[in-house]
């Protein structure tokens, strides 16, 4: 439950510097690059996370049924991302 609770507050603070984000490129470029970087590192954050859980759930820290679950969570949360990737779901800006 710990972990979850520390996932959660990591995404949210990354939430929140990713937005405070600014440089001197010009507005589109910076999107562009910020977009893609943001994109990478959570997918790769989440498919970090899921090898931990199943470390986890391999040595018994975590139940297994709850593991999977978790797993399966965020399987989800790297699909919605590849949606929101590909410009299938647009963000509210």
């Amino acid at each position: 439950m710990n972990k979850i609770k520390l996932t959660v507050a990591a995404f949210l603070l990354c939430g929140a510097s990713y937005a405070q984000c600014t440089s001197g490129i010009t507005k589109v470029e910076n999107d562009s690059i910020t977009k893609r970087f943001a994109y990478v590192e959570s997918v790769n954050t989440i498919e970090d996370m899921i090898e931990w859980m199943r470390w986890d759930i391999e040595t018994g820290a975590v139940d297994k049924g709850v593991g999977e679950l978790y797993i399966e969570n965020m399987l989800n949360l790297i699909s919605r991302l590849e949606d929101i990737n590909a410009g299938y779901v647009y963000l509210q800006q």
